[in-house]
């Protein structure tokens, strides 16, 4: 079958260039100025967006600026193709875009010849020339291309539909690498908050000392505190640090696992003392006049009956570090790469003006909580969800 690339000979709001001279890639610079750029054989030919332009916005408004496929104004010329081998015919008859109908973010154009225009794909062109396919809508793509089939029977029209946002938000690199960050740094503060969150849960538990109100109310403070305040104490705390201690931490990726385990470990510790609570001392002296030691009593006896309270601890420390976002954004920063989890990957979007892909973040971070939680009820952990 032979095909057609479509061209846009119109730049901008005013029309630069005739039916022999339309834009190259290789030459964006010039023709960007106004300058002519002659047809080559063998090349493919194509309408440039402006610097600013992507093709398609949130809405398909893009679309119907600028003189891009605005009714009456963008005029496209079909240029023979047989494959990838090199042109051997001239430009057809100009087509002009009668109409342009943009709803829910399909847009509809109508030309005023019979060709059915079929959306093709982005092409970026680099600064060697070469061709590089782009799958997904971004705004960095600089150049677009459509591709016509001429028929004398299909209809005038051609649909351009978005793509998921979320299907786009997994391709992006930063988001990508902000999942991955925070999958290993909540795992990491989960592990230190059971590390830290036993022991104390069963001296507070088991044992009365002085002082013991004044230690559970300093335990459960960051439940409580405002995030902002969290991640201060935590900048303050470390000016007094050792500099090699701070330069190490702040700023970087150990800072966004210690401000996720500040609020994870208050939940784990609270979880594992009402965890111990729960189990009677009794089944412990019993050990302990059968000849057990206490450290033995404790992990033959105890922490078999506690398995589902640590799990929900676990649970509890992950889901919460996941959604962790105010120390974080204090202590650690909101680096692209670096220190970026998905709850500050949510506030960068949002502050780029990218409502899609702030949406996008949001509802994986909707879904890998509500994982986590189905898990946990499934290994048999209702009671303590109920």
């Amino acid at each position: 079958m032979v095909l057609a690339d479509l061209v846009f000979l119109d730049y901008g709001d005013k029309p630069i260039l005739g039916p022999e001279q339309v834009p190259h890639g290789r030459y964006a610079d010039e023709q960007a100025k106004g300058a002519p750029v002659p047809v080559e054989k063998g090349r493919r030919y194509f309408y440039r967006a402006g610097k600013n332009e992507s093709g398609l916005d949130n809405a398909g408004q893009r679309l119907t600026r600028n003189g891009l496929f605005k009714a009456g104004a963008a005029e496209v010329a079909l240029l023979p193709r047989n494959g990838d081998a090199p042109v051997t015919g001239s430009l057809q008859p100009v087509a002009r875009v009668v109409s342009v109908a943009v709803t829910n973010g399909v847009a509809t154009l109508t030309t005023d010849v019979q060709h059915r225009l079929i959306w093709s794909e982005f092409i970026r062109l680099d600064g060697a020339g070469d061709w590089n396919g782009v799958h997904e809508i971004t705004d960095t793509a600089k150049t677009q291309i459509l591709i016509a089939a001429p028929t004398s029977t299909a209809p005038d029209t051609v649909t351009i539909t978005k793509p998921n946002p979320i299907i786009q938000a997994l391709r992006s690199r930063d988001i990508q690498f902000s999942i991955k960050l925070s999958l290993i740094s909540c795992t990491l503060t989960t592990l230190l908050s059971l590390w830290v969150a036993v022991p104390i849960g069963y001296v507070m538990s088991r044992f009365d000392f002085r002082g013991k109100t004044i230690i559970d109310t300093l335990l459960d403070i960051p439940i409580v505190l405002p995030p902002l305040v969290v991640g201060l104490s935590l900048l303050i705390l470390f000016r007094y640090l050792p500099d090699w201690l701070s330069d190490a931490v702040v700023y970087k990726w150990p800072a966004v696992v210690l401000a996720q385990f500040m609020v994870a470990c208050a939940f784990a510790v609270r979880t594992m003392r009402v965890t111990f609570d729960q189990i009677p001392q009794r089944f412990e002296q019993v050990a302990l006049t059968l000849g057990c030691n206490r450290r033995q009593a404790f992990w033959r006896v105890i922490m078999p009956q506690a398995k589902g309270g640590v799990l929900a601890a676990a649970t509890l420390a992950w889901a919460r570090a996941l959604g962790e976002f105010g120390p974080i954004l204090v202590f650690a920063g909101a680096t692209r790469q670096k220190t970026e989890v998905l709850p500050t990957s949510a506030f960068l979007e949002l502050q780029a003006g990218r409502t899609e892909g702030m949406l996008a973040v949001s509802l994986i971070m909707i879904a890998a909580a509500a994982i986590v939680f189905i898990i946990a009820r499934t290994l048999g952990m209702k009671r303590i969800f109920a």
